[in-house]
């Protein structure tokens, strides 16, 4: 018997991949937060959601995640 397993399917919101796009070039929150005109606290919810969708606990994985799924850019 052959195992597949299903992997959900990732999508971001566009304010989610604003962000994490911003995150790729390696902005802190605070500095997100001023180019989008929104509170840093705001910026680190969205980074926490965009963590939670890909199972993941940095900056780092979240981008390498973002990139092997080809979801980083347009």
């Amino acid at each position: 018997m052959q195992s597949t397993s299903y992997k959900p399917e990732i999508s971001l919101s566009p304010r989610e991949k604003a962000i994490a796009q911003l995150v790729a070039q390696g902005l802190p929150n605070k500095c997100i937060a001023k180019r989008l005109d929104i509170s840093h606290w705001t910026v680190a919810t969205y980074v926490r959601r965009i963590f939670i969708k890909l199972s993941v606990s940095s900056r780092t994985a979240m981008i390498a995640e973002l990139i092997k799924e080809n979801l980083l850019w347009d």
